[in-house]
């Protein structure tokens, strides 16, 4: 079982992120999107690769090639009309937790470097998409920051779809971050199985625990001698470090770390 949750909360975090951009339309200098469009096309066929080109100003896909998309029962066509979030319905369900937050944090962190540093990282991620005939199928895909715009925004996304073959090793969901100038190669901060343990506090797992049986915070309280402030103070902590909406969230994302029957 995945152990990536609550896809809501990202979708949200990852608009919240969008939404605090300012961008100045008038500075936006689409001659250069038509130059990366000429590069691309030919690197998508030295490649033989799939690629598409995100605006994040005009919140859309400006450009798409694909020797893929008809696997998919997709044309390009069809594809610069679609809305983003379209690609969740055909996503695995089981993957689409870990792909929301996979764009969350990557573009959190670029937003968060030095301006120098932005153009620098890729992100690379494998997951399951369905196809035409209902079959689902391993794809590789790397999302990079083309563009930026005079202030430092993430203006054009790249994106690359490679389609795995048949028979490939692949058994779970994989991802992270790569420096494409050094190599250097990065997992996301706290993707270890250990780590997300680690997050929360014998304390905490404790009373998560006892959440998971139906106990309301005083009956908490009474169990562990502590006061109804004290478990509610843990329950809002442990809400904040599971990035969970509510207790039902974070219950079912203790139990897929195995720490919450």
């Amino acid at each position: 079982m995945t152990i990536f949750m609550n896809t809501e909360y990202y979708i949200k975090k990852l608009n919240q992120l969008f939404e605090r951009t300012e961008f100045d339309e008038s500075a936006l200098d689409y001659s250069n999107l038509d130059k990366h469009i000429g590069f691309i096309k030919q690197l998508a066929i030295v490649e033989n690769s799939s690629m598409s080109i995100f605006d994040v100003f005009q919140k859309k896909y400006v450009f798409a090639q694909s020797k893929s998309f008809s696997v998919l029962g997709i044309e390009v066509d069809e594809m610069l009309k679609l809305n983003p979030q379209y690609f969740l319905k055909i996503i695995h369900p089981e993957d689409v937790p870990f792909l929301t937050e996979t764009h969350y944090r990557f573009t959190d962190f670029i937003i968060n470097l030095k301006l120098e540093e932005k153009k620098n990282y890729k992100v690379i991620y494998v997951f399951r998409i369905k196809d035409k005939n209902n079959q689902y199928r391993w794809f590789l895909n790397q999302l990079l920051p083309l563009e930026l715009d005079n202030k430092g925004n993430i203006w054009l996304m790249l994106v690359t779809y490679d389609m795995l073959p048949d028979g490939n090793n692949i058994q779970k969901v994989e991802r992270k971050i790569v420096n494409i100038k050094t190599n250097e190669i990065q997992l996301f901060p706290g993707d270890s199985m250990e780590d997300k343990k680690n997050n929360l506090t014998k304390r905490e797992i404790e009373i998560l625990g006892l959440l998971a049986k139906g106990m309301a915070s005083k009956k908490i309280a009474d169990e562990l001698f502590l006061s109804v402030n004290t478990v509610n103070n843990h329950r809002r902590n442990i809400l904040e470090k599971t990035n969970s909406e509510n207790t039902a969230m974070a219950i079912k994302y203790g139990q897929s770390l195995g720490i919450v029957e």
